[in-house]
């Protein structure tokens, strides 16, 4: 490399780096030299975005934002924060949306104030600041100044070096460690907002009839209806169905529905079915199943609706709800397509009769070594499968007919 090009590579961010890059000519740099400048170019960046968050947090100090200019008679409801004030003008003057220009106000505020030494790496350039945004954003959940920057520390020495990705992991295991009373209130409050929402279209307009629908609670609970599902889809297509596994997995979902809608009852049982797991008999050629005494532990209690027993982890209500329709209003049985590949078609995937469920065959396919249900779940959920003593949760699996708990 020439003389200019290995001053670049060695330069710290400032005005001496701004100079040395004015003067490179692109055209006539060899790759390697370019990836030298590219460097120094992001070194500069990161330096330059500190200085600009310096001028926020600069701004959001000054007593003009630092008052409150409020009615009285608004006081009782009103909290002022001068980072909303500072990003207001900000707003106006950078022509930003109000929450961009107020979460870059009040990002500089927390890094200057309570993160300083990952404001330092930022304006050094050993970090950009994308990664310093995350640092934040990832610690903010920890009230104790001390554990924040105590995960700080853990995590800025090798920051530069991790991707992203890397460095996210780390921080969620860190912070989960830091605190663990807190990721396990953090994590009972988040599975206390679990909900499905309503169909919505796919694409703008619904033109394509297509429409998705979003699942969103606790990590063992998708789990186990990806590992139900996936199973059962892999099984049909080893008997020559010639659906993709995706369009499988979505056809036995949806199937549940329809046959619920075909019986009147949602899950399994309803108390004048007689298809339940147990009842189900095996083939001639697989070992019997021995009893399982533990199978309905004390939290398991009968279901209020139906006298059933309802599975899942324990702490979870799992009902089976009839679905009530007058016998007058009862909507028949809608027309679904019967080809393949068909919206709706349940052909083909082992149901029990009227159970909506997954037969014997399918159960047996669930049956999961514990370290197979651990990776499955940080391979789709990252760090939940790697929490503290405190906070780890049991993923419950069923393999024929029997329920195991499996700490992750």
């Amino acid at each position: 490399m020439s003389d200019p090009i290995d001053r670049l590579a060695t330069a710290p961010p400032g005005a001496e780096l701004a100079a040395l890059l004015a003067r490179v000519d692109l055209t006539r740099l060899s790759p390697h030299e370019l990836i030298v400048v590219a460097l120094a170019r992001q070194r500069q960046l990161a330096h330059e975005e500190a200085a600009l968050l310096r001028v926020f947090a600069e701004l959001a100090a000054r007593p003009p934002y630092q008052r409150c200019g409020a009615p009285d008679e608004l006081s009782g409801g009103h909290v002022h924060r001068a980072v909303e004030a500072a990003g207001d003008e900000v707003s106006l003057a950078l022509r930003w949306t109000p929450g961009r220009a107020t979460g870059r106000v009040a990002l500089a505020v927390e890094l200057l104030e309570d993160l300083p030494d990952t404001f330092t790496a930022l304006a050094t350039g050993l970090i950009d600041a994308d990664k310093a945004r995350l640092i934040a954003e990832r610690t903010r959940c920890l009230t104790d100044p001390a554990l924040r920057r105590r995960v700080e520390a853990t995590v800025l020495p090798d920051a530069a070096t991790r991707t992203r990705w890397a460095l996210d992991q780390r921080l969620r295991r860190e912070v989960i460690a830091a605190d663990p009373a807190a990721a396990e209130t953090r994590r009972t409050r988040a599975a206390d907002r679990r909900y499905v929402s309503r169909p919505e279209p796919a694409a703008p307009g619904g033109d394509d009839g297509m429409a998705t629908l979003t699942l969103c609670g606790p990590a063992e609970d998708l789990t186990a209806l990806w590992v139900a599902t996936d199973a059962a889809a892999r099984h049909t297509r080893t008997s020559g169905d010639q659906r993709t596994l995706d369009q499988l997995r979505f056809d036995l979902l949806t199937g549940l529905a329809w046959t619920a809608l075909d019986t009147g009852h949602l899950g399994c049982c309803n108390p004048t079915c007689t298809n339940t797991p147990a009842a189900v008999a095996p083939p001639a050629s697989s070992p019997a199943r021995p009893p399982d005494p533990d199978a309905h532990g004390t939290d398991r209690q009968p279901d209020s609706l139906n006298g059933s027993t309802p599975t899942g982890p324990p702490g979870h209500a799992h009902p089976t709800v009839p679905i009530q329709h007058p016998p007058a209003s009862r909507p028949a049985a809608p027309d679904r397509p019967t080809s393949p590949a068909g919206h709706g078609d349940t052909t083909g995937l082992r149901f029990p009769p009227k159970c909506g469920g997954i037969g014997y065959k399918e159960w047996r396919c669930l049956r999961r070594d514990e370290s197979s249900i651990r990776s499955s779940v940080r391979e789709l959920f990252g760090s939940f499968g790697r929490r503290t003593s405190r906070s780890r949760r049991s993923l419950v699996t069923w393999g024929s007919g029997r329920r195991r708990c499996v700490t992750g």
